[in-house]
């Protein structure tokens, strides 16, 4: 999929977070994002159904209470607290939601 390389491409030019909207149509979305090794996404409120799928590398999803460590294809139900992602080491992850209201 070229939104997928192009986000692997821009990460090796900068450090901030790529974000790329693939999908938006009817309260559902799905995000591609790219995430450097040691960016963090700070804290967003999840709508009830976020679902997280990693491509690439590593990221921490970290809440109020737990850190979650997810690699390459593994998927992830984000509870419904704020959360923060951070970049283990560089990665592409999806994230699909529900409700368009709610973004990264």
């Amino acid at each position: 999929m070229l939104v997928l390389n192009d986000i692997v491409f821009n990460l090796t030019q900068k450090q901030s977070p790529v974000v790329q909207k693939i999908y938006d149509h009817r309260g559902k979305q799905l995000i591609a994002v790219g995430l450097a090794h040691g960016s963090t996404l700070h804290q967003y409120q999840p709508s009830p159904k976020t679902k997280i799928m990693v491509v690439q590398g590593e990221i921490d999803v970290n809440t109020a209470t737990h850190s979650y460590r997810l690699e390459r294809f593994d998927s992830f139900d984000v509870p419904e607290e704020a959360y923060s992602i951070t970049g283990v080491f560089d990665a592409v992850f999806l994230v699909m939601n529900a409700n368009s209201e709610t973004g990264i």
